[in-house]
């Protein structure tokens, strides 16, 4: 009889154990292919992340290895890499019309300007962001943000304008708070991109290498 009853508690706790990581792995993979597969088709380029790991309970979480690739006809790899960044958000509206995301802190953005002849691979991604929240707003449902922050960015600048040149800039800190839930989804996205190329392109239109800056200001002005 006892042994039955311990053999009960133990089956309990496995199934509990067993539900805990199934919601957990759940609202992982959601947050994951949502950044993924929404973040691609409105930047116009590929947007990956390499873990997403939020717990069930307080919704709070880290995303790593959060990137973005270059669009088409530029040399380097990356316009974005974030190694990981902080993230609250209320886990039953990942269910809902509007996903309500607490909070989100950036520490130590990398980001990366590549200036052409005929622009640059931020301008190109903002203007990418631009149309597919003009094109078909909601299409990714709507986001609330209550408050975002990045500090500690970098921005390194290259242009083969006037002959090759490159340089390292900080990036100012952004701080926004109530991106309303009236907004598409697009729509949020963009406003946070928008300030973070802004903040990127006004670093390097002020950098020393007097090549790249001037490459860069006409296209920012």
């Amino acid at each position: 009889m006892k042994r039955g009853i311990i053999y009960g508690i133990i089956g309990i706790l496995v199934i509990l154990v067993a539900g805990f990581l199934v919601i957990t792995l759940s609202i992982d993979s959601i947050v994951k292919s949502n950044i993924e597969e929404a973040g691609s088709q409105m930047a116009g380029t590929r947007v990956t992340v390499d873990n997403v790991s939020i717990s069930p309970f307080s919704g709070e979480g880290t995303i790593r290895g959060f990137r973005v690739e270059n669009p088409e006809g530029y040399s380097t790899d990356h316009a974005i890499i974030i190694d990981d960044f902080f993230i609250k958000l209320d886990i039953f509206t990942l269910f809902s019309d509007v996903i309500n995301v607490e909070e989100i802190r950036l520490t130590g953005p990398a980001i990366y300007v590549e200036q052409t002849l005929t622009g640059n691979n931020l301008r190109t991604i903002l203007n990418n962001l631009n149309e597919a929240a003009d094109a078909e707003p909601g299409t990714y449902g709507s986001l609330a943000i209550g408050y975002f922050l990045m500090e500690g960015g970098s921005a390194d600048l290259y242009t083969e304008v006037g002959g090759e040149r490159s340089a390292r800039v900080e990036v100012s800190s952004i701080e926004l708070r109530d991106l309303s839930e009236e907004h598409a989804a697009e729509e949020a996205v963009r406003q946070i991109a928008d300030q973070i190329i802004q903040q990127a392109l006004q670093a390097a239109a002020q950098s020393g290498v007097e090549q790249l800056r001037d490459a860069i200001r006409d296209f920012f002005d």
